[in-house]
């Protein structure tokens, strides 16, 4: 016995078909994709608030004289600074001096640096709930580091360049491109859902379907009743 191997040929058509067919549990599915998201966003995800401010590492005096040697040393100490920035001699005065409700790890996993390629700039960023409190607590860090620092180093080494930004917008919101991308992951998927039952369905249901998958043609039809 020879091996008959079936196809199944897909059309667009078919595939508009499908779509037009079950557009409105499919614009459903967005919409509940987009719901969660919005759920999640506003009663699960605390807002969060950023403070940035900046420090200059390194500054020159009007009668010194700037080598390369002092470019590179500087760029040694941002590593240092970032570092004493989080440790327990800056932190636990910071706390103390703002009287904040809040522990060393907390306060310290708040707190976030960036160094901008070959710069002598340091941004020192906090995180909290509230926009108010980002800002106090990053310009006390950044007034008490440089502190701290200097002495550390014997050198005045360090000052404040700028001081923290006040946002009044969450840093952690949800934009309206991402609504729109998980509202387009839920058509998808339930798009999806409804092509794979489409190609799983080998019924003959109508008369373009025994022409199309059997090659014949219908001489009749025999009515059904109940």
């Amino acid at each position: 016995m020879e091996n008959q191997e079936s196809t199944v040929t897909i059309y667009l058509s078919d595939l508009w078909d499908v779509f037009v067919r079950h557009v409105v549990v499919i614009l459903l599915a967005a919409a509940v994709f987009v719901a969660g998201l919005m759920l999640y966003a506003t009663r699960i995800v605390k807002p969060l608030y950023n403070s940035t401010a900046t420090l200059y590492v390194l500054r020159q005096d009007d009668d010194a004289n700037y080598s390369s040697s002092d470019f590179s040393l500087a760029l040694n100490l941002v590593n240092d600074c970032t570092y004493m920035l989080k440790s327990h001699a800056v932190l636990d005065d910071v706390m103390e001096e703002l009287q904040l409700d809040m522990s060393f790890s907390d306060l310290s996993s708040s707190i976030s640096t960036r160094n901008p390629d070959n710069s002598r700039i340091l941004e020192v960023s906090v995180k909290t709930g509230d926009a108010q409190l980002s800002k106090r607590i990053v310009d006390k860090l950044c007034l008490v580091g440089a502190e701290r620092i200097s002495e550390t180093m014997r050198m005045d080494q360090i000052s404040v360049f700028e001081n923290g930004t006040l946002e009044t917008r969450p840093c952690n919101s949800v934009g309206m491109m991402r609504y729109i991308l998980v509202g387009l992951v839920g058509a998808l998927l339930c798009y999806a859902v409804f092509i794979a039952a489409f190609l799983l369905d080998d019924k003959i249901k109508t008369e373009e379907d025994v022409k199309r998958y059997l090659g014949l043609s219908v001489l009749g039809e025999i009515p059904y009743t109940s």
